[in-house]
């Protein structure tokens, strides 16, 4: 005949408490989740509204015939796209967009570093010339633009005043097609610089000092550290800029529209692809044949980021 166990009371309370402790932890954790929804859901919805939607319809209405204003919408395929590539103009603006891009990143990536690598040895009015440094690219880029409107004036600007006191020939800036973009590469150089030099001192703040000293110590130059311990040191910091500075330079719009008057000139030189999507889209209400150049642009920066990153494997060193 067996014996009867039974299940002590205090295994049964331990039990009941465990599983209480549990379903506390669950609603905390469901809480948390929709504490984190509510706070999301004005982000979300403002990436909703104004960037994935636009951006369905943009891809939708790329592959019809759709004329602001017009009557009839037909389905046209791939027409728009074939027409883009095809359309001299918009092969112009992407040599533009490709020689704005040649002239931006190559100076970003070096003015940053150089000025950066200074900031770093300034001691007493270090805090005010990195504010100094930073404070063009807190300012709005259409109302600076049209200050440097002034400067590169070829009649009595400051630029031309300023070759003139050196001695040198006079220049037409942004009324010669020869130095149009190199000029708005020049203002462009100058108003967002700032922000990728915060970025080098971050990332040169965090260099372990104990390599650089040793490499002092075992009699290394200044230019050999450089080049031998902190760049590669700093080569993620300089690789995140450089897609960064890429994409951003092909997506310029703001101060090429100022400084060029909206019209990409003179002689297109200044027209880049996103200026001429903005003029066929809404100057001319042709919203599909725009949408067709967006995308055509979206492959282009994919391309290229996608390049970027396969070729980063040869000189990006992480730690």
């Amino acid at each position: 005949m067996g014996i009867l166990q039974s299940t002590p009371v205090s295994d049964v309370s331990g039990l009941e408490a465990e599983r209480s402790l549990l379903r506390k932890k669950r609603a905390a954790r469901l809480r948390q989740a929709w504490m984190a929804l509510l706070f999301l859901a004005p982000a979300a919805l403002f990436l909703l509204v104004f960037v994935y939607l636009p951006s369905f319809v943009a891809l939708a209405i790329a592959f019809f015939h759709y004329h602001l204003g017009g009557a009839s919408s037909p389905y046209i395929g791939m027409t728009n796209f074939s027409d883009a590539l095809q359309f001299n103009i918009f092969q112009k603006s992407l040599l533009n967009t490709g020689y704005y891009a040649l002239l931006m990143v190559p100076s970003i990536l070096i003015v940053s570093v150089c000025l950066a690598l200074l900031l770093n040895r300034v001691g007493t009015y270090y805090n005010f010339l990195r504010t100094l440094v930073l404070l063009p690219y807190a300012t709005p880029a259409v109302g600076t633009a049209i200050g440097w409107l002034w400067i590169f004036n070829p009649t009595y600007g400051l630029a031309n005043g300023f070759l003139h006191w050196l001695g040198l020939p006079v220049s037409g800036w942004l009324q010669s097609p020869r130095m149009a973009m190199p000029s708005i590469a020049i203002y462009s150089l100058w108003h967002g610089v700032g922000f990728d030099v915060i970025i080098v001192l971050a990332a040169i703040a965090g260099l372990p000092k104990q390599m650089l000293e040793a490499a002092a110590v075992d009699g290394a130059s200044a230019w050999k550290r450089f080049w031998k311990v902190t760049l590669p040191l700093i080569s993620p910091t300089m690789f995140f800029i450089l897609i960064i500075t890429t994409i951003g330079t092909l997506q310029s719009f703001s101060q090429i529209y100022a400084l060029s008057g909206g019209t990409g000139g003179p002689e297109y030189s200044t027209m880049t692809t996103l200026l001429l999507i903005y003029d066929t889209a809404f100057k001319y209400s042709h919203l599909s044949y725009g949408s067709a150049m967006a995308i055509l642009m979206v492959i282009v920066i994919i391309v290229l980021t996608l390049t970027q990153r396969y070729a980063s494997k040869r000189f990006v060193f992480y730690q």
